[in-house]
């Protein structure tokens, strides 16, 4: 547990969702925990959780995270008042659904900025201060970062740039610097009724005219549980503390990913069998 005690821990976009379960999980090991995220109420509201609980140190800061100028400043003003940074937390993330002939210019770049461009800026402006401490840097991708699916096409795309990102990162980034890549299955909201029923969830998605009705579901109707975010970020600290270079959840999707690799005719086979609509 003191691993992380008065360790600074920047998350991006860490008022909601998961990027909040893993502020969370940090906050519960007394670091010092800095929300970013551009919603003021939404951000405050997560904020003041933290600080009730008085387990660690906890503050944000208002920014818009596709502003390199406004990331770079917002960087500067934690290192002033913290001197470090020890872990950074890029989970800004946002889906869409829509078939693939109808997907337009403006949903691709719209999901381009949310996905990658805004995990870029935090990388590009934090990654001086986490060479320095050694520290850790964390990309939350998805399961579509490795493969395809149906009605989801421009958030496949921009989860793959982000993957390749991460790899390039791995490959030419500071040697001292923990580079973790996470690729989860859709995760439980506050919606659902149960982290594994999936009919349960209230449906985020508007499905439009020929489009399956499985697109409305968490993770366009994959068949796999939804995750508790609460138990993923402590998998995520865990992986941070063993410096472990990806998490994969469900782990047995590393099965498909390994199909579509090395035997592509196979898994896309198989792919589009468990993809076809029910």
């Amino acid at each position: 547990m003191k691993i992380w005690e008065n360790k600074v821990v920047v998350i991006a976009g860490g008022s909601s969702g998961l990027g909040f379960a893993i502020a969370q999980a940090f906050h519960r090991r007394k670091a010092t925990v800095v929300l970013l995220a551009r919603n003021t109420q939404r951000l405050r509201a997560a904020v003041e959780r933290l600080q009730q609980s008085r387990q660690g140190h906890a503050f944000g800061f208002e920014v818009d995270l596709l502003s390199r100028q406004g990331i770079i400043a917002t960087v500067e003003k934690i290192v002033d008042s913290q001197q470090r940074i020890d872990v950074w937390v890029n989970a800004v993330g946002q889906s869409t659904r829509v078939d693939f002939n109808a997907a337009t210019d403006e949903q691709y770049r719209e999901l381009m900025e949310q996905n990658f461009y805004s995990a870029l800026n935090g990388t590009l402006a934090a990654l001086d201060a986490i060479t320095k401490t050694s520290g850790h840097l964390v990309n939350i991708g998805s399961l579509a970062s490795r493969t395809a699916w149906p009605y989801v096409g421009p958030y496949v795309t921009a989860k793959h740039a982000l993957a390749g990102f991460a790899s390039q990162l791995r490959l030419e980034g500071p040697a001292s610097v923990h580079f973790l890549f996470v690729c989860p299955g859709p995760i439980a909201t506050e919606a659902a009724k149960s982290s594994d029923a999936a009919d349960s969830e209230v449906s985020r998605y508007t499905v439009t005219k020929g489009m399956s009705e499985m697109a409305s579901r968490p993770g366009a109707g994959a068949p796999t549980k939804l995750i508790d975010p609460n138990w993923l970020a402590e998998k995520i600290v865990d992986a941070c503390r063993k410096r472990k270079p990806e998490l994969v959840v469900p782990a047995k999707s590393r099965l498909l990913f390994g199909l579509l690799q090395w035997w592509p005719r196979a898994g896309f086979s198989l792919l589009k069998r468990i993809a076809r609509p029910k």
